[in-house]
């Protein structure tokens, strides 16, 4: 599932409701200046109390509509969290019912690492020194289970040029599931106020060939990869 379209998606339906609320409201209350400025009446025009039912009506409406946004919102973020995300470009190259590849990834103030459950290989850095940023190693062409969680404060795991965002909470484990069809590097950063170097706080996901993820599972050296 890709992130830019479900956020159009939404984002779209959203702006087309609210266009038609503001463009009746706008409506209903300058014909209501205008007809009452012509009349120039000494009393109300009529009483409130006559018009219950279009109170109720037109809060009804309002209400509804509120309450589709909301379920819209819901439903396509549940949706973004149980199914798989495809990252990059070109077809997914993902067997149906495979399982994903597990990576999990702590935050912390302030940087980042990732171990690998079944193996001794893990990932830290220096979020400070841009050329030691901490490099999360996935595999190309299968989907990669990200386990999120924090050790102290609220983080967010944010990949921009993939559109990509997810909490990482103390005491609780987030998941975010994604495939990498294309090999390549993208830049990642917390986007979650969380202290004073909360602006160095980048990382980097490389997507590399099978052999080369197997290979650094082994030895625990990167592989080779461009930046993107």
């Amino acid at each position: 599932m890709d992130y830019r379209a479900v956020f159009d998606h939404v984002f779209g339906i959203q702006l087309w409701i609210a266009g038609g609320v503001f463009v009746l409201v706008t409506a209903l209350l300058v014909g209501a200046i205008v007809l009452n400025r012509a009349r120039r009446r000494d009393k109300l025009p009529f009483a409130a109390a006559e018009h219950n039912a279009v109170e109720i009506g037109f809060a009804v409406v309002l209400g509804g509509a509120a309450a589709f946004l909301v379920w819209l919102s819901l439903s396509n973020n549940h949706a973004l969290d149980y199914t798989d995300t495809q990252a990059g470009s070109g077809p997914q190259a993902v067997a149906a019912g495979a399982a994903p590849v597990q990576v999990a990834v702590t935050a912390f103030q302030w940087c980042w690492s990732a171990s690998y459950p079944g193996s001794s290989t893990s990932v830290t850095g220096s979020c400070a020194t841009p050329g030691d940023r901490p490099v999360i190693v996935v595999p190309q062409g299968r989907p990669v289970e990200f386990s999120l969680t924090s050790r102290d404060v609220v983080h967010a795991f944010w990949i921009p040029q993939l559109a990509v965002k997810r909490d990482a909470y103390p005491d609780h484990v987030n998941s975010l599931v994604m495939t990498f069809p294309d090999a390549g590097q993208w830049l990642g950063r917390c986007s979650e106020y969380c202290g004073t170097h909360h602006t160095t706080m980048d990382f980097y996901v490389r997507a590399v060939p099978d052999d080369q993820y197997q290979s650094f599972l082994q030895t625990g050296a990167l592989p080779g990869g461009a930046t993107a």
